[in-house]
C-alpha cells in the first residue's frame, strides 16, 4: 500500500509539496527594511513598544493561524487553506503602500497581523502536505529536503529585499510578490490530500478532533515549544551579541547568521539522504547535542571566524532536529490526525518563542547572567544540555517499551519464508 502511494505522486507534485515552505518565507523580503521603517515612523513619536509590534505582531498571530489550520481542515478543503493562506502572506505586501503617517503606521500593524496568521497557517501545513500526500522513505526524505527549501528560501528573499531595501523600504514589501509566481504553480501541481480530517469516524460524522491526538502527541508538542525557549535565542540574540562582543557591523552579522542558514541546509540535506534510519533512532538527540555545542562555542570561541564556524554547528544541528521533530510527531498520530498535530505543534513553538524573552530575563538571576553581553546564548547551552539528557532518557524507554514509534528507526527486514 505504501509503495503505492509513494509511486502515484510524481515529480510536479513533489516540487509543489516542497515549494508550500517557500511561502512561508516570502515575508524574509522585510526583514532588511525593519531598521529604516522603525526609523521613519519612530521618527513621528510614535512609542517605541508599538515600533517594536511591527516584528511581534506577526509571532504573535502565527500561533493563531497555525490553530486555525485544525480548524478550518473540518470545513475547508486543505488546498483551500494553503490558498487562503498564501493570500493572507502576499496582503503583508500592503504594508508597503501605506503613508508616512500616524494613520498609515497603524495600517502597516494590519497588515502584519494578516502577514503573521498567513505564516502561521503556512508552517504545519508545509509538513501536512507531504504527510498527507506521501509515504515510507520519500515522506521522510521530502521531509528534509523542505527544511533545507526553507532555509534556502530564507536566504533568496532577503538578499532581495536587501537590495530593494538599499531603495526604499517600500519595496522591499513589494518584493515579497515575486513569490506569486511559485503560489500559482502550487496551486497548479500540488494535488488535494485524500485524507478525513482529525476526528471523522468511519460513518463521515465530524467528532472531537482532539482525540486524534495521543498522549504522546500531546508530550512531543509541548516539549518541542519548551525547546523554542532556547532554540531560538540564535536568531534573536545574534545581531545584538556580535554589537556587544564588537567582534563586527550590521553587514558582519548578516553574513553570519547567513552562515548558520546554510549549516541548516547541509544538516536538513544530509539528514535525508543518509543520516536518518542510521544512528539508531537518536536523531533527535543528536540534533540537540549539535545546537548545544553550537551554542557553547558561541559563548567560549569568541572570534571574528570562530562565528562562522559555531553557526555552521549550531546550523546544521537545526537542520537535522527540525525534519526529525516533524517526523517524530507523524509517527506517533494517526495520519488523520497529522495536520492538526502538526497546527498545534506550530502554535507550540511560536506560543513559547513570542514568550522566550520573557522567560530568558527570568532565568537570567538565577544563574548569576543578567546583565552578561551573552546572556541569552549562555542560558541556551545550558537549557540545551537538560532538554539533551531528557530527551535521551524518553528515546532510550521508547526504544524499549515499542520501538515502532521511533522515528529514525528503520523496519526490521521481514523473515524469509522457510
Amino acid at each position: 500500500m505504501a509503495e503505492t502511494e509513494e509511486k502515484q505522486y510524481g515529480v510536479t507534485v513533489q516540487i509543489a509539496a516542497l515549494c508550500v515552505i517557500t511561502m512561508q518565507y516570502v515575508q524574509s523580503c522585510v526583514t532588511p527594511a525593519l531598521s529604516a521603517v522603525r526609523g521613519t515612523f519612530g521618527a513621528m513619536g510614535i512609542d517605541t513598544v508599538l515600533i517594536q509590534q511591527i516584528q511581534g505582531i506577526p509571532s504573535l498571530m502565527a500561533i493563531f493561524g497555525a490553530i486555525a489550520v485544525g480548524i478550518l481542515e473540518r470545513f475547508l478543503k486543505k488546498k483551500t487553506i494553503l490558498i487562503i493562506a498564501m493570500v493572507l502572506m502576499f496582503g503583508g505586501a500592503i504594508g508597503g503602500t501605506v503613508p508616512e503617517t500616524v494613520e498609515g503606521f497603524y495600517l502597516l500593524l494590519a497588515s502584519r497581523v494578516m502577514l503573521g496568521l498567513g505564516r502561521g497557517m503556512i508552517f504545519p501545513m508545509a509538513s501536512s502536505f507531504i504527510a498527507d500526500l506521501f509515504t515510507g522513505k520519500k515522506r521522510d526524505q521530502l521531509m528534509s529536503f523542505k527544511t533545507a527549501v526553507g532555509s534556502g528560501s530564507g536566504i533568496l528573499f532577503q538578499m532581495v529585499g536587501g537590495a530593494l531595501a538599499v531603495l526604499s523600504w517600500r519595496y522591499a514589501f513589494f518584493g515579497m510578490l515575486i513569490g506569486v509566481p511559485i503560489a500559482i504553480m502550487i496551486i497548479a501541481w500540488l494535488k488535494e490530500p485524500e485524507v478525513k480530517a482529525a476526528g471523522t469516524t468511519a460513518d463521515g460524522k465530524k467528532g472531537n478532533p482532539l482525540s486524534s491526538i495521543s498522549g504522546l502527541g500531546w508530550l512531543i508538542i509541548i516539549l518541542a515549544g519548551l525547546w523554542n525557549i532556547f532554540q531560538f535565542t540564535y536568531f534573536t540574540s545574534a545581531s545584538l551579541a556580535i554589537a556587544n562582543m564588537g567582534l563586527g557591523d550590521t553587514a558582519y552579522a548578516g553574513t553570519v547568521t547567513s552562515s548558520e542558514t546554510l549549516g541548516s541546509m547541509a544538516g536538513a540535506m544530509c539528514y535525508g539522504a543518509f543520516i536518518k534510519g542510521r544512528v539508531g533512532g537518536f536523531d533527535l538527540a543528536i540534533g540537540i547535542a549539535l545546537e548545544a555545542l553550537g551554542f557553547f562555542l558561541l559563548c567560549t570561541w569568541i572570534d571574528p571566524m570562530g562565528y562562522y564556524i559555531n553557526s555552521i554547528i549550531q546550523g546544521f544541528g537545526f537542520g537535522m532536529f527540525n525534519p526529525a521533530l516533524i517526523l517524530q510527531t507523524v509517527k506517533v498520530l494517526p495520519r488523520e490526525g497529522a495536520t492538526l498535530g502538526l497546527s498545534l505543534l506550530a502554535a507550540s513553538q511560536n506560543g513559547f518563542q513570542f514568550f522566550s524573552a520573557i522567560v530568558l530575563s527570568w532565568i537570567a538571576p538565577l544563574f548569576g547572567l543578567a546583565g552578561h553581553p551573552l546572556m541569552n546564548w549562555e542560558i541556551a547551552w545550558r537549557g540545551a544540555l537538560v532538554y539533551f539528557v531528557l530527551v535521551l532518557v524518553l528515546l532510550l524507554i521508547g526504544k524499549a517499551k515499542n520501538p515502532s514509534l521511533i522515528a529514525g528507526l528503520d523496519k526490521p527486514a521481514p523473515k524469509k519464508a522457510e
